[in-house]
């Protein structure tokens, strides 16, 4: 059990690696819009995607070795963890929120539109054994969803994302305490 400052400490040092997590992952969205129309932005994606949980594990590791001291639960290794992902997924789920309610205007749909007019997207769509009318229908669908519906969706798949990473890294970092000779 740690005592009520320990606890004000974890969530403080949470919520600032939290935010900035939260910050790679908005850049790595918006990498992500980006490449729509400049592809070669694909590589800031998918390099914030893979980065991401080394620099979640290398947080939690500077947090067990520079704030307690090397020692940490597998609990409290959660429940920083758990803090973490929460504040970033928040300030993902925020700046979605605002891209699409305010800078979007539909593009963001009209090139989802676009690609399924591609040959080769066709053809992949036919090889996943689903037809360019079904596409068509789930993007009419997601095209009439509400900013703050794929924000929300986007804070819960990420917390999802990140619970589970959570459990992992609280068993890799953590370290008990050492017996006093």
């Amino acid at each position: 059990m740690i005592s009520p400052a320990e606890y004000i400490q974890l969530k403080a040092f949470a919520r600032q690696d939290g935010f900035f997590v939260g910050l790679l992952w908005v850049f790595t969205f918006a990498c992500f819009v980006a490449s729509m129309r400049s592809p070669g932005l694909q590589v800031g994606f998918i390099s914030g995607m893979m980065v991401s949980p080394f620099i979640i594990y290398f947080r939690l590791r500077h947090y067990r070795d520079k704030v307690v001291g090397h020692t940490l639960s597998f609990k409290r290794a959660f429940a920083y963890l758990f803090y973490v992902i929460a504040d970033a997924s928040i300030v993902l789920a925020a700046a979605t929120f605002v891209y699409f309610c305010f800078i979007d205007n539909g593009q963001f749909m009209s090139y989802l539109n676009q690609s399924i007019t591609q040959p080769e997207v066709r053809q992949s769509i036919a090889q996943a054994g689903m037809s360019i009318d079904e596409v068509s229908r789930q993007l009419q669908v997601f095209s009439q969803t509400r900013p703050i519906d794929i924000a929300f969706g986007i804070f819960f798949n990420t917390l999802l994302f990140g619970l589970l990473l959570a459990l992992l890294l609280s068993l890799l970092c953590r370290r008990a305490a050492t017996a006093k000779q």
